[in-house]
């Protein structure tokens, strides 16, 4: 009996002795500042941790031996060592590395030529509108193919695509819908030529991929193109509005 409980001791020990705790802090090899969230791995036991906001971070239950040690994140080189244990602590610190990430092209279907786009794209300049006698910009757009505008006043335009106006055309101005003419034959455009470049009018089934309210066609109007730097540019005109004389 007494052998029996001395082998059971000698057992206990041993598995006392063989459990480890490591631990320690993370910091930056530049600031010395701790890192938070930083993560610290043993591969070969498939234990790990995270260090809180100081940097700090335990792992337990770890039996003897020599093992790889990773402490990785993201901004940081990844930090690798062997460790033998048992050990009190493992102070790591992490060196910031550039992150290079892949480039990112942020494409539009406008301003491509006519032959590589998919869908129907009609345009215009505001100069060839005021060439032809335009008025204002929705008289203007009444030169485009398969556009035409209702007119309730002078100044007063709502654009008509394939038939189609008010909520079922959608005008696009620099990315930003322009919903004030979807609503009754008095609610215009809303926009002057200035600043206004060009007009490009999207027609037919493509003009759905910007939503029901596009199902006549979409209006993309083109800002003016900034001034080169270190110069500046003026432009000006006049316009004579009346009503019906007689």
């Amino acid at each position: 009996m007494k052998y029996i409980l001395s082998v059971v001791l000698l057992v206990s020990c041993n598995l006392l002795i063989s459990q480890n705790t490591l631990e320690g802090t993370v910091t930056d090899a530049n600031t010395n500042q701790p890192i938070a969230f930083a993560n610290v791995y043993l591969p070969q036991l498939e234990k790990g941790s995270v260090t809180d906001d100081n940097g700090h971070y335990t792992i337990t239950n770890l039996p003897n031996g020599n093992y790889k040690v990773i402490c990785s994140l993201l901004g940081y080189e990844t930090f690798a060592t062997t460790l033998q244990l048992p050990a009190k602590s493992l102070e790591i610190s992490l060196t910031p590395s550039a992150v290079e990430m892949e480039e990112i092209i942020l494409s539009t279907p406008f301003h491509k030529l006519q032959s590589d786009n998919v869908m129907k794209v009609e345009q215009a300049n505001v100069s060839d509108f005021k060439a032809n006698g335009a008025v204002t910009l929705a008289d203007g757009i009444t030169n485009i193919a398969g556009v035409s505008s209702i007119t309730t006043g002078q100044g007063i335009g709502k654009p008509v695509i394939r038939g189609l106006s008010s909520n079922r055309v959608l005008v696009y101005t620099q990315g930003v819908r322009l919903e004030n003419q979807q609503f009754g034959d008095e609610h215009g455009l809303g926009l002057s030529d200035d600043g206004v470049e060009s007009v490009e009018v999207i027609k037919g089934p493509a003009s759905l991929l910007y939503g029901s309210d596009a199902l006549g066609g979409v209006l993309y109007i083109n800002p003016e193109r900034f001034a080169n730097a270190n110069e500046s540019s003026a432009s000006g005109s006049f316009n004579y509005y009346t009503n019906t004389q007689g």
